[in-house]
């Protein structure tokens, strides 16, 4: 399938070709068989009828209309009536008009531009608007360019420009490089496309636009789901870190009571200092602060980070959190990451991509090896059995006999895999719900 831009510059091609072949067809026939009209001369009407029909019928090229099978033979039975004068050229043509304007209704349902909006709730809208067919094409087409348009360029200019740069472009950098201009617009916003240069890469390195897309999408709406889940485990830390400060101060009272409660206080408060916000390197309020779940539950419940990755405010963690994330908690999988490796992966399924902690690894070998998923860590079991745990438990002098919970295959049984995933792991909210219960913290 061409992309709709293809569409366009072949549609333009052909219906160019077309109406020059009508018109010399129209100029013969008045010159040499003296006519006022092409209607009045049998076998010139003929001639450009048949040449109308094989514009759409015989064509070379791929368009719009191509595979819409009801529609062509439609057209076929009215340029026979047409031949028979029996139809005029008017009714065909309202015909061509009007299947376009359905096509046009497919083509912008088909294209996930859902996905491109900034919203879920614009994204609802968008989808509502698309399946109404009471609103006319040229309605649609101008909700579209609202629903799209960031005021920086004026779209249709843009888009004429940009198919101008297709007709032109002589080579597979050229496409792409007017792929980049129209798509990132990087001259019009330097900030935005920066934010985007790993798209912006790919194209130029020849990856198809469509592709390119389809992975910027896919990752906005990753980012979606990772922040709904951050928030989500950053209010139970919240709790938890306000739950465990009480239980540890009625603690030390108990422990303390000959002391009294100023003293108790500033002994906890020396305890607990928080480290300085990791992006701009303020003090942070200690009743107001956010931090990195993974982080905390590394250091707090696991002892295997000296310390917590802090953030003074939501505008220094929506500014460091993924470069946070990137740097420090790289899938234990590496290259054979499944959001690397496998290019179907799905990011929104709920359990399945749950953060991971190996079990083994953080309660025994203490080694913070994280997985982003149960099933990147099932994937890869033999490989970081082999070269973590075996490994670790002959530093650390003790044997395991864990034989009986893997399973081999039939036909090679050097290769092998858990029996059930779920002994091996621990995912980011058990772990969580075991600190809570340490704590005897109550999350509601």
């Amino acid at each position: 399938m061409l992309e709709p831009w293809d569409e366009v510059v072949a549609l333009q091609k052909e219906r160019l070709l077309c109406a020059e072949d009508v018109q010399t067809i129209r100029d013969l026939c008045a010159k040499q068989h003296g006519t006022k009209h092409v209607v009045e001369c049998t076998e010139c009407w003929t001639r450009l009828l048949n040449r109308m029909r094989d514009r759409y019928l015989n064509t070379s090229t791929k368009e719009w209309f191509s595979g819409r099978r009801a529609f062509l033979q439609d057209l076929d039975t009215m340029f026979s009536q047409a031949r028979a004068h029996e139809l005029d050229l008017g009714a065909i043509e309202e015909r061509i008009t009007d299947e376009k304007k359905e096509w046009y209704r497919d083509r912008a349902r088909s294209l996930g531009l859902h996905a491109a909006t900034k919203s879920p709730t614009e994204a609802v809208a968008l989808q509502r608007k698309l399946n109404d067919r009471t609103l006319t094409t040229d309605q649609l087409a101008l909700e579209l360019r609202v629903a799209f348009s960031d005021g920086t360029i004026r779209s249709e200019e843009a888009f004429n420009d940009f198919i101008d740069r297709l007709k032109m472009a002589k080579s597979p950098k050229a496409r792409n490089d007017a792929y980049i201009d129209i798509f990132f617009q990087p001259s019009h916003d330097a900030a935005g496309a920066a934010r985007v240069q790993k798209y912006i890469n790919m194209v130029a390195n020849g990856v198809p636009i469509a592709d390119a897309l389809n992975a910027m999408f896919n990752d906005r709406q990753s980012a979606k789901g990772d922040r709904d889940q951050r928030q989500e485990l950053q209010k139970q830390l919240e709790e938890l870190r306000r739950a465990k400060a009480a239980h540890e101060m009625s603690k030390a009272k108990k422990d303390k009571a000959q002391q009294d409660k100023a003293k108790v206080a500033a002994s906890s408060s020396a305890q607990y200092k928080l480290p300085p916000c990791s992006v701009c390197e303020k003090d942070v309020d200690p009743q107001n602060f956010l931090s990195c779940p993974l982080c905390q539950i590394l250091a707090e419940h696991y002892g295997l980070r000296n310390e917590p990755t802090i953030f003074c405010s939501q505008g220094c963690q929506d500014d460091g959190y993924e470069a946070h994330t990137r740097e420090t908690h790289e899938c234990a999988a590496g290259d054979e990451c499944t959001l690397v490796a496998d290019e179907d992966v799905e990011m929104n399924t709920g359990d399945q991509t749950m953060l991971t902690l190996c079990q083994e690894c953080v309660e025994t070998l203490e080694t913070p090896s994280t997985f982003c998923s149960s099933r990147c860590f099932n994937l890869n079991f033999q490989r970081h059995r082999e070269e973590v745990h075996l490994p670790g438990r002959q530093k650390a002098g003790f044997e395991v006999k864990d034989e009986n919970q893997l399973v081999f295959d039939d036909e090679d049984k050097t290769k092998y895999g858990a029996k059930q995933i779920e002994d091996h792991i621990v995912t980011l909210h058990e772990a969580i719900a075991q600190w809570q219960q340490i704590t005897g913290a109550t999350v509601t």
